[in-house]
């Protein structure tokens, strides 16, 4: 079966019109995120938070070095969970946003133990300059909120200018951060110029979530650089990034 475009490929895993409403798009172009309620359900979230438990590798093991106030999970070869990524409401918001073709680049799992994960404001790539090649989504496997160090966000910042640290320097509060809340299942996609951070897990509680990388596909990596699929159908490969 030929995929013909990104749009035919999203539309056969039920993308359309009116997957995202205006309130959305506009909130996408205005602030440079959206929360998501709701993505993943019960189950879902189980089969999530199983991969991440099974595939969490101690900091010290990790081929490049990894912050020890965080556990993180290694889910690139995990599949079911790449597949779970390509869910409708997040391919629509990348799709919003890069309008371009693009796949799925990369899937990790963070989780910041107590009194870890607190970063400096930063955006995770450089100043605007036309569409951004990157989007972050961030899915919540837990409950998030200001205690167990949810991600912090400055509305409107993709559209300024500056470089990828021009924010470092704010310190623990900014006058127009906005600390993301919301329960598991949930998702939070942000453009790629947003500045952004992690905050301090202060009560202990888990905030597991998976960090997903769309990249436009441009970007795509060799093909003797990809995760081995398998049999998969044909658009799900499209967003995988490879040639179906």
């Amino acid at each position: 079966m030929t995929i013909r475009s990104i749009e035919d490929a999203l539309a056969r895993l039920g993308v359309g019109a009116d997957t995202l409403t205006p309130p959305q798009c506009g909130a996408l172009d205005a602030d440079g995120c959206i929360v998501l309620r709701r993505v993943f359900d019960a189950a879902q979230c189980a089969q999530l938070l199983e991969a991440f438990e099974r595939t969490y590798v101690p900091s010290h093991l990790w081929p490049q070095p990894r912050g020890h106030d965080t556990r993180h999970a290694m889910l690139n070869g995990e599949i079911a969970v790449r597949r779970l990524c390509l869910a409708p409401q997040i391919l629509a918001c990348v799709h919003h946003l890069l309008r371009r073709r693009f796949f799925l680049s990369d899937v990790q799992g963070r989780d910041p133990v107590l009194g870890g994960g607190y970063q400096r404001l930063h955006r995770d790539w450089v100043a605007p300059q036309g569409p951004a090649p990157m989007i972050i989504v961030l899915a919540f496997l837990d409950d998030f909120g200001p205690a167990n160090g949810a991600t912090r966000v400055l509305p409107g910042t993709h559209l300024l200018a500056g470089g990828a640290d021009v924010y470092r320097d704010a310190g623990l509060q900014h006058p127009d951060q906005v600390v993301v809340e919301g329960a598991g299942g949930d998702v939070l996609v942000m453009n790629g110029y947003l500045a952004h951070s992690a905050t301090q897990n202060t009560s202990g509680a888990h905030r597991r979530n998976l960090q997903v990388n769309f990249r436009g596909h441009e970007m795509a990596a060799p093909a003797a650089d990809r995760v081995e699929s398998g049999a998969l159908p044909a658009e799900v490969l499209y967003l995988f990034g490879e040639d179906a």
